[in-house]
């Protein structure tokens, strides 16, 4: 890709991220993405094909920033579920879109490997974990999986509560809880 073309869809896949979080990928609409990219909606068709897509590449860049920024080992699951939290706090849109994903029942979203891959391999390094007794075997993987991100999510999800309006120490004090907890829930 020319670089004005690399830079044309970072702006459309920018764009995409701030629809799609506000409306979800029922509400989204193409036109006001192409005005928010400053590009043609034939532009944002020719990169993306068509909406669900575009919905996909914005997912994909979101986990590939999640990935970079929260790494993960089955040893801690405490610490990287503070990690996830601090992520989510930092980029509200991305934990909204994971939402929207869930409501739309999972539509928009299929056909994205990395995820699938990813979460494979981290299923398999806790099952082991748990297997060596360094994690409880009280949860079934995916069961324990569910509960750290239903910990992680609280703040954001809880009625009354705001993960943005908050400072940076607060959000310090909630991952440290975060941290505690997950750790007392996967003690073995």
């Amino acid at each position: 890709m020319k670089p004005d073309a690399s830079a044309t869809r970072a702006r459309i896949v920018a764009a995409a991220r701030a629809e799609f979080s506000e409306h979800g990928l029922a509400g989204a609409r193409v036109d006001r993405i192409a005005v928010s990219a400053k590009a043609s909606k034939e532009r944002l068709y020719a990169y993306f094909g068509d909406k669900q897509a575009l919905f996909r590449a914005v997912m994909e860049d979101g986990f590939t920033r999640f990935l970079e920024s929260v790494p993960f080992t089955a040893d801690d699951l405490g610490r990287y579920a503070a990690r996830e939290y601090l992520h989510f706090a930092a980029h509200p849109e991305e934990h909204r879109l994971l939402l929207w994903t869930q409501l739309q029942g999972g539509k928009g979203a299929a056909g994205v490997e990395k995820v699938r891959s990813v979460f494979a391999e981290r299923r398999t390094a806790v099952a082991a974990a748990q297997k060596k007794g360094t994690i409880s075997d009280a949860f079934t993987v995916d069961d324990l999986f569910t509960m750290i991100f239903g910990i992680t999510s609280s703040w954001m999800t809880a009625p009354g509560n705001d993960c943005g309006a908050v400072d940076d120490t607060e959000h310090q004090r909630r991952a440290s809880i975060i941290e505690g907890s997950v750790r007392r829930l996967c003690a073995p």
